[in-house]
């Protein structure tokens, strides 16, 4: 199935019995004391197992640091030419934005690369921009009002309200309170991740129902998989918010498990591939990603994020899916790295 804006497929690269692959990574040193430390160190850390599978892969590897600065990273990369670059930095030179010019740079560079494109991850990272685009292609978001400076706008959607930042990715400020139908305690958070983050605040109404995720490598959707949130305690809030995902220590992070396949009919299953591949083609968004949606009590279908380059960490949602899909971790990193030759 075609998942992105062109209509040719891309031709096959010739497997080779071994590869020269590059992991690019974040200083881990530039992480540490940063607002969502974990999340970013999170994502660091799942290079060991990527490396590991390349090993029993047959592939060679090094990893390069972003730390370096970018004229040694370009001599890093030219000097000894890799067959891929396996993209798994977050925050390029301290900015949480650099993802996406460090993505460029391979491009000016010419090569191959695991990454979604430049404009792709930095539509992706402004949940406002990307939210106007998935409505013109008549994919259903949360209603939602914009805070730009802390307070509280006059135009609020409906409650109960879930808000996070704007400019952020892999939960970073989507804690356990994040969700209330208190409006005093709306204005207290949203002023507060103003502060702490310097960025314009989205308020969104909750959608309260079942959570799928949707992953895509290439052109192939793998099975669909849904939160299970039955184990959280009475009165917490069904997210899968930072502590789900980084703090190892929490309730949320051990009883919110991913179920896959998702239980699902058929036709609804089928409505859920469709709006995926809808979404790709409306961001541009190629590689491999992660699609998060909610469905109410109707089964209406609610985009709530789209991730590029998604944790691939073996406990993480991709590599839960590539499981079940009978790929493994091993068969879904091969097919990562088929995609990001062919599709140059």
């Amino acid at each position: 199935m075609a998942l992105i804006r062109s209509r040719s497929r891309p031709r096959a690269a010739p497997r080779v019995s071994s590869l020269n692959v590059v992991l690019l990574h974040d200083e881990t040193e530039d992480l540490r004391g940063r607002e969502g430390e974990e999340a970013h160190v999170g994502v660091w850390e799942a290079i060991l197992p990527i490396q590991e599978s390349m090993a029993r892969l047959g592939h060679r590897t090094r990893t390069v640091s972003l730390g370096m600065g970018i004229d040694k990273l370009v001599r890093a990369l030219v000097k000894d030419r890799p067959d891929v670059v396996f993209h798994l930095a977050e925050t390029a030179f301290g900015d949480t934005m650099g993802e996406a010019r460090v993505t460029s740079l391979l491009d000016l560079l010419n090569l191959p690369h695991t990454s979604a494109p430049p404009d792709a991850l930095l539509l992706c990272r402004d949940k406002l921009k990307a939210k106007a685009v998935l409505g013109e292609y008549g994919v259903f978001t949360p209603p939602h009002a914009i805070s730009t400076d802390g307070t509280l706008p006059e135009n609020l959607p409906l409650p109960p309200w879930i808000s996070k930042p704007t400019l952020e990715d892999g939960s970073i400020g989507v804690t356990a309170d994040a969700v209330t139908s208190d409006p005093l305690r709306l204005r207290r958070r949203v002023g507060s991740l103003y502060r702490k983050l310097r960025q314009p605040i989205l308020i969104e109404s909750y959608i309260a129902g079942r959570e799928i995720n949707v992953g895509v490598v290439g052109d192939e959707v793998l099975p669909l998989a849904e939160i299970d949130f039955s184990r959280l305690p009475e009165g917490a809030a069904r997210i899968v918010g930072y502590e789900s995902k980084w703090k190892y220590d929490t309730v949320y992070f051990k009883c919110t498990q991913t179920l896959c396949p998702a239980p699902l009919p058929a036709a609804l299953r089928d409505r859920i591939v469709q709006v995926g591949r809808t979404v790709l083609g409306a961001l541009n968004v190629r590689g491999y990603t992660r699609i998060d949606l909610r469905l109410d009590r109707h089964n209406r279908i609610y985009v709530l994020e789209v991730n590029p380059n998604p944790d691939l960490s073996p406990i993480a949602g991709m590599a839960k899916m590539a499981v079940t899909a009978g790929w493994g971790f091993d068969g879904l990193i091969t097919r990562i790295l088929d995609f990001a030759r062919s599709s140059r």
